[in-house]
């Protein structure tokens, strides 16, 4: 139990924040890199790819409030970022494989018992 008499955050949870943390984190490096290495023009491309991984990311540091729509909003978003990064796949521009990779292990972690019960409390 916590001080505020809340349980401590499940496994789950936890791993798909710093999993959707990692990803927000990984978007910025990327971004930073390309625009350093190759400029503007590609930086601006290599950040459209991870518009949905730094919206996860923000929401994932919401994930210990209470509520079943923040769970269902990153069930979500991480659908999107699925569907929105395999087109990098064909590119070879980053995420590539890791952008789908992570939001289907994103969105196993929120669909299990322990993540319902905790954002349901």
């Amino acid at each position: 139990m916590g001080d505020d008499g809340r349980c401590r955050m499940p496994r789950s949870v936890r791993a798909a924040q710093v999993m959707a943390l990692a990803m927000a984190l990984i978007g910025l490096v990327c971004t930073a890199s390309a625009g350093w290495l190759f400029g503007p023009h590609s930086a601006g491309f290599t950040a459209l790819y991870f518009v949905p991984s730094w919206l996860l990311g923000l929401l994932a540091l919401a994930f210990g409030e209470i509520g079943g729509s923040i769970r269902i909003t990153a069930i979500l978003l991480s659908g999107l970022d699925m569907l929105w990064t395999v087109p990098s796949i064909a590119t070879g521009h980053p995420p590539g494989w890791l952008g789908p990779t992570t939001a289907v292990v994103l969105v196993v972690l929120l669909f299990r018992r322990s993540a319902c019960d905790w954002f349901d409390q």
